[in-house]
């Protein structure tokens, strides 16, 4: 008689044989043979491969290019044309580091199956306001007269940006049809969006010095003030600080993109106050807009997790109609 001992060891080579008893995606009979100490577990599928396109040239000016890095999940020529999203980077409005983006977007085009473009413009130190806004609406520009080429769906397009580009994004998404931000660029084709994500981006300057924060923003060189090119409190300045505000063009007769905006509660550069203002002023306008305090977060750190992009790929896919 088996001990149980060796009982157990038998059952558990048995159900190990049942268990791989499968066929391969080749047609091939899966391979039975088992030996002394063999472990098994189950195979998963990969992930999905992908194509990264750096240094894309969207727009000039002067001898200065303005680049993005293109990132496509693979797929067959024949496939249906994919939604975008154009990504923008978080930097205080100051010169941009594409390629720190590259392994965050780089998991988000695997999960999502969607193509996304990592976008830069002109640095504050070389370019003032709104020289940000209408770069990254000449990238969305760009990408639609070029969809064909890159088998992208110019009307499931959407914009989500940090910090910064929170900013930017927001501003894309309420500025839509305004003259004043238009360019030369592609000027034919459309830079409005379907969705807009902005993670911690500032909303009104001239009140992110009314909650704690680890920079005086009010300062004559700090970022807010660098970017419009004066001290942001200065009565001279107000036209072009109200400019820049997204708070600014939210009314409840203009029709605005979905908003999805993500905060961390201990943020010590942009105060969470930022956010709230402009969920508050959707929401009582009638607008869509979803929000969510990412309790324990700070300025960046612990939004890029399998839970925050998952609310991000469910907020896409309602509004892509998918």
């Amino acid at each position: 008689m088996c001990n149980k001992i060796h009982l157990i060891a038998v059952c558990s080579t048995f159900f190990v044989i049942l268990a791989t008893t499968t066929y391969s995606q080749s047609g091939i009979t899966a391979s039975q043979e088992t030996s002394k100490g063999m472990l098994s577990i189950d195979s998963e599928n990969d992930k999905p491969s992908v194509t990264l396109i750096t240094n894309i040239i969207y727009a000039r000016y002067g001898e200065t290019d303005l680049l993005m890095h293109l990132i496509m999940p693979d797929q067959d020529q024949s496939a249906e044309p994919i939604p975008i999203v154009v990504y923008v980077p978080g930097s205080g409005w100051f010169k941009q580091d594409l390629g720190r983006s590259i392994p965050r977007i780089i998991d988000f085009v695997e999960q999502s199956g969607y193509a996304s473009a990592i976008v830069s413009y002109r640095p504050s130190t070389i370019a003032k306001s709104p020289a940000q806004l209408v770069d990254i609406k000449s990238s969305i520009r760009y990408l639609r007269a070029n969809a064909g080429s890159y088998n992208i769906d110019p009307e499931k397009l959407a914009i989500w940006g940090t910090s910064s580009g929170g900013h930017i994004a927001s501003l894309v998404g309420l500025t839509e049809g305004l003259d004043k931000f238009k360019t030369h660029h592609h000027e034919e084709q459309s830079s409005d969006v379907q969705a807009v994500i902005d993670f911690f981006g500032p909303t009104d300057f001239l009140k992110m010095d009314d909650f704690p924060s680890t920079i005086t923003h009010n300062a004559p060189a700090s970022p807010e003030s660098s970017v419009i090119g004066g001290p942001i409190q200065d009565s001279i300045n107000r036209d072009k600080v109200n400019e820049y505000n997204p708070i600014t063009y939210i009314t409840e007769e203009n029709e605005f993109p979905p908003f999805l905006i993500m905060h961390g509660d201990s943020d010590p550069l942009v105060p969470f106050n930022q956010s709230l203002i402009l969920y508050e002023a959707l929401r009582d306008k009638g607008h869509s807009v979803s929000f969510y305090k990412l309790a324990g977060a700070g300025h960046g750190n612990r939004f890029f997790t399998q839970q925050t992009i998952q609310v991000v790929l469910d907020f896409l896919e309602r509004h892509f109609e998918l």
